[in-house]
């Protein structure tokens, strides 16, 4: 596990490890939020990143809000110096870990849960929210065949008719396969299955 520590000082700093013990396998110490910032768009983020209480003074009211904005950070949480306080962070990171793995790799199409965005080879692509959800859910079942209804309640929310969640997953998946450059040749990776619905897979899967 990796964990970014943001401490008023760092003897604070110490003390949190300390209390995290073995539970981490790397740490990044963070001198201002700043630094906490930079270590999210390192090639291995935190899993979860602490931060002590004194040290809220040095983060601006607009940057505590970002905090609250669904889906953007690994879990934030703000502690005191207890054992006990820490742990069940740690705790909390565990759980959260499992249900939403940082990243899905399908063949060179990789997808980085952290930071809303995907790349196939090196070329990372934001898409917008719709179709991001889309492509997620196709990697959370990679390799089953999803029936557009089913995908209609998992992004878009809602139960509708088979015709409509037809062409409205058709419309998106278009423009995926356009801004990924997935080309149905050479990067297939999402495939139709006619009558049925949409899967994901790796080239070789085919």
């Amino acid at each position: 596990m990796h964990i970014a520590i943001l401490a008023s000082t760092p003897s604070i700093a110490e003390e949190m490890q300390t209390a995290i013990g073995d539970a981490a396998d790397r740490y990044t110490i963070a001198a201002d939020w700043a630094s906490v910032v930079a270590c999210l768009k390192d090639g291995r983020p935190p899993d979860i990143v602490l931060i002590e209480r004194t040290a809220l003074a040095q983060i601006r009211l607009g940057d505590l809000l970002g905090l609250t904005e669904p889906g953007r950070w690994p879990p934030v949480l703000f502690t005191d110096m207890s054992s006990a306080d820490v742990q069940r962070g740690l705790a909390l990171s565990r759980r959260f870990s499992r249900a939403t793995p940082p990243y899905y790799q399908i063949g060179d199409l990789r997808i980085d849960t952290r930071r809303k965005r995907a790349r196939l080879s090196d070329r990372w692509v934001t898409l917008p929210p719709i179709q991001y959800r889309l492509l997620l859910t196709l990697a959370e079942r990679s390799g089953e065949v999803v029936d557009c209804q089913e995908l209609l309640r998992a992004v878009w929310g809602y139960d509708g008719e088979e015709s409509e969640a037809r062409e409205l997953v058709k419309v998106h998946i278009r423009q995926i396969r356009r801004r990924l450059e997935l080309d149905q040749q050479e990067h297939p990776y999402i495939q139709s299955v006619r009558g049925f619905g949409y899967t994901l897979v790796p080239p070789e899967d085919d």
